[in-house]
């Protein structure tokens, strides 16, 4: 299972950016409230209802415990360097359908 995610160096490919690859999970914060699972992890959980620094500290750790259990061995501070966004994603205002008649 090799993650294609194009920041990533070649020789730390081995597993999956689950929450950074393909689609940031930070996008989705007071976007889509109603999501339960994002890429196998449980995300309903985590209120939307508070400010995004506090968020993502718990989202943060849901995709941390899952890089544990696909036997990921860096250390949290070191996995979020590389593994993780340190601020909330610049989304455009007009999403989907309407960013392209727009």
């Amino acid at each position: 299972n090799n993650c294609t995610y194009w920041k990533s160096r070649s020789d730390d490919r081995g597993l999956h950016r689950a929450g950074l690859c393909c689609v940031n999970i930070g996008a989705v914060y007071e976007n889509c409230p109603n999501l339960e699972r994002f890429m196998g992890v449980e995300v309903a959980m985590v209120s939307h209802k508070q400010p995004f620094n506090k968020w993502n500290v718990k989202i943060k750790k849901r995709f941390y415990d899952n890089y544990l259990q696909q036997v990921g061995t860096k250390e949290m501070k070191a996995w979020a360097k590389t593994r993780w966004f340190p601020r909330r994603p610049v989304l455009p205002t007009h999403i989907g359908y309407d960013r392209v008649l727009n």
